[in-house]
């Protein structure tokens, strides 16, 4: 829902955030990011909300909301049946807050992304969260970075990981104070989740420990798709454990370690791997200790020259392709002038090639490693 003009018209009063609502109706997505909403005016949202149905997203990021007026708008996500996307981050929901939400889907059947970044949730409000989401069926997005619930929080989410939750596929946990012991037990919780896709932990604290255990978790994990680790301390050991890992990972598509401590010595494990891996496509080494001359570098370009991902030809191409070698069917193909064996040999290979993409320049000059 664009942002109507605030103009009254005829010189009067600019209308309020409310006014707009109820004039030109709510639908789509509600943003009032960064308005003056503060606790009365979720209390006044709530109301406009709780039985509407042809709101599906609402943007709360920077309203004042604190945990008075997240509880509001918790009250009304336990009656609201469309809205399947909303945003708190910001808002210094705190404990009370997250606790208040937590509660709120654990009966809500219609929510799919949830932000909750920057609201200094503790792991006691992480704890109420990952009892919600064992019971939740809906939810498929979690963000909960900036707000530092440490090992203890990461362990309450970890149990939902490896628990009954089957419908979370992705979830950001960076910058919460995650550390060696949270990494062991998130590792525990990937190697047993079978639905989780994309699971950030930058900005955090586990280092080439957690790393080896979050490795040893991508090792026999089949679902992962995109795993971010930057900025964790990781250097060249991490590097190795993280490597050796991926030469027997088939699902995992992009990887992030920049800002990281990995040097030459790690950068030639990494392009060591790539040459055996061909599933992973994107790789993140920015701001490391990669010599941009040096060994490493050199090691990943040639892997950048010499090998290339296989991704499956689409079935349309494929069924172009078979009925250009049909005798009868041919004729009408668009595909009818190839030779029929060129036409079969394609159909045989089923793939085409597509570049990587791998980043690795050195720290900025002046950066503490």
């Amino acid at each position: 829902m664009a942002a109507p003009d605030r103009s009254a018209g005829g010189g009067g009063r600019k209308m309020g955030w409310v006014d707009i609502l109820k004039r030109y109706g709510l639908r789509g997505t509600v943003d009032l990011s960064a308005e003056r909403v503060g606790p009365l005016g979720a209390a006044q949202l709530s109301e406009l909300l709780k039985h509407n149905t042809t709101v599906q997203g609402l943007d709360l990021r920077e309203t004042g909301l604190g945990a008075e007026g997240c509880t509001k708008i918790a009250e009304m996500l336990k009656t609201n049946k469309t809205i399947r996307h909303i945003d708190l981050a910001s808002n210094a929901i705190e404990d009370e807050g997250a606790t208040a939400i937590a509660r709120a889907i654990a009966h809500n059947t219609t929510l799919a992304k949830l932000e909750l970044q920057r609201n200094g949730i503790s792991a006691a409000g992480a704890k109420y969260m990952s009892a919600s989401l064992r019971v939740n069926t809906t939810l498929e997005y979690l963000g909960f970075a900036f707000n530092g619930f440490g090992d203890q929080g990461a362990t309450y989410l970890a149990e939902v990981m490896a628990g009954v939750n089957t419908t979370l596929k992705h979830l950001d946990l960076g910058f919460n104070g995650v550390c060696v012991e949270g990494a062991r037990s998130l590792a525990w919780g990937l190697r047993e989740n079978h639905w989780l896709e994309t699971l950030e932990l930058g900005y955090n604290g586990i280092m080439d420990r957690g790393a080896a255990d979050i490795a040893e978790a991508v090792r026999v994990n089949t679902v992962l798709t995109q795993l971010g680790i930057p900025a964790n301390g990781i250097t060249d050991a991490g590097a190795r454990t993280l490597s050796t890992a991926l030469v027997m990972n088939q699902t995992l598509v992009q990887m992030g370690l920049s800002s990281n401590n990995i040097g030459d010595e790690g950068a030639r494990d990494v392009a060591e791997m790539l040459c055996t891996n061909s599933t992973l496509e994107t790789l993140y080494l920015e701001e490391n200790d990669v010599t941009i001359d040096g060994e490493g570098a050199n090691a990943l370009l040639r892997v950048l020259h010499q090998t290339r991902s296989i991704k499956p030809l689409k079935q349309e191409l494929q069924l172009a392709f078979m009925m250009a070698g049909h005798k009868r069917l041919g004729q009408g193909s668009w595909a009818h002038v190839l030779d029929p064996a060129i036409c079969q040999y394609i159909v045989k290979s089923a793939a085409y090639q597509k570049d990587r993409d791998i980043q690795f320049y050195p720290k900025t000059e002046g950066m503490g490693a």
